[in-house]
């Protein structure tokens, strides 16, 4: 089974029945900023320590594959960050357009010659997107990067073995 990256549709995602339980057994603990987190660092975290490395969730929703093993459970944080869970870890992060904060020395807005320069050669470019394959932690970690009019608009980070 090989799980692709999957940009969020709004009509893909569906309330999570069990997001009240998930919120009331989360740490009490206050949300961390993501501010200078690393995404490949969140990549891989277990629950207890997504919880208390940021907090809980202020949003926890199911997101509908097109393949019942495609589903994901996915945490949203104010900050526009989003965790994509897959049996119990963090299997990718997101980083959407209203992220305000920089990784890996970008931002959003950030125009594709800038990230080209800041990152180097992609592993591979498309039109919508570069991919970039990054420092190995005992699993293969990519990031997508997607750009609209030439400007950075989302990031994907994920272990690109699952």
């Amino acid at each position: 089974m090989h799980i692709q990256p999957v940009r969020i549709q709004p009509s893909r995602i569906l309330p999570a029945p069990l997001a009240l339980l998930l919120l009331l057994a989360a740490s009490s603990a206050p949300a961390q900023t993501v501010e200078g987190e690393e995404l490949p660092e969140l990549v891989g975290l277990t629950l207890a320590e997504s919880l208390e490395r940021l907090g809980a969730p202020a949003e926890v929703f199911a997101l509908r594959g097109e393949e019942a093993w495609q589903d994901d459970v996915v945490f949203f944080y104010p900050q526009h960050l989003y965790l994509f869970w897959y049996q119990n870890r963090v299997w990718q992060v997101r980083l959407d357009a209203g992220y305000e904060g920089r990784f890996l020395g970008l931002g959003m807005g950030s125009r594709r010659a800038e990230v080209l320069a800041a990152l180097g050669s992609p592993m591979k470019e498309l039109p919508d997107s570069l991919i970039y394959q990054l420092e190995d932690r005992g699993y293969p970690v990519r990031l997508r990067l997607y750009f609209e009019e030439e400007r950075l608009v989302d990031a994907y980070c994920f272990r690109a073995d699952l």
